[in-house]
């Protein structure tokens, strides 16, 4: 990788270890970034494969701690909500593609 992509791990890391006020900050941001990340897919997921559930939500029939319920109890939607988890929080150390040079950094 590029020294564009060091430079950003070496940023984030160090925001990630500098103390505790920026430790707070980072971790904040990632909590965000988590919590986004995981309504926008997991979202999709079930409105994908569970419309009765979403419809009874969006009905009233039902709480929206039904739908987490239903995460955490099946197995598979766990697994993705796992992976989007660990992808959302290590999205910071990860490289990019820069659009100008069409180069990763």
């Amino acid at each position: 990788m590029s020294a564009g992509w060091r430079r950003k791990v070496r940023r984030e890391w160090g925001a990630l270890t500098g103390g505790p006020l920026s430790t707070g900050w980072w971790l904040t941001k990632a909590g965000i970034r988590v919590v986004f990340a995981e309504v926008v897919f997991m979202g999709l997921v079930l409105l994908n494969s569970e419309m009765a559930a979403v419809e009874a939500v969006n009905s009233g029939d039902a709480s929206v701690f039904s739908l987490v319920a239903l995460v955490v109890t099946t197995t598979d939607y766990l697994a993705i909500a796992g992976i989007v988890f660990v992808v959302a929080l290590l999205l910071p150390f990860l490289p990019r593609r820069n659009e100008a040079t069409n180069r990763w950094e």
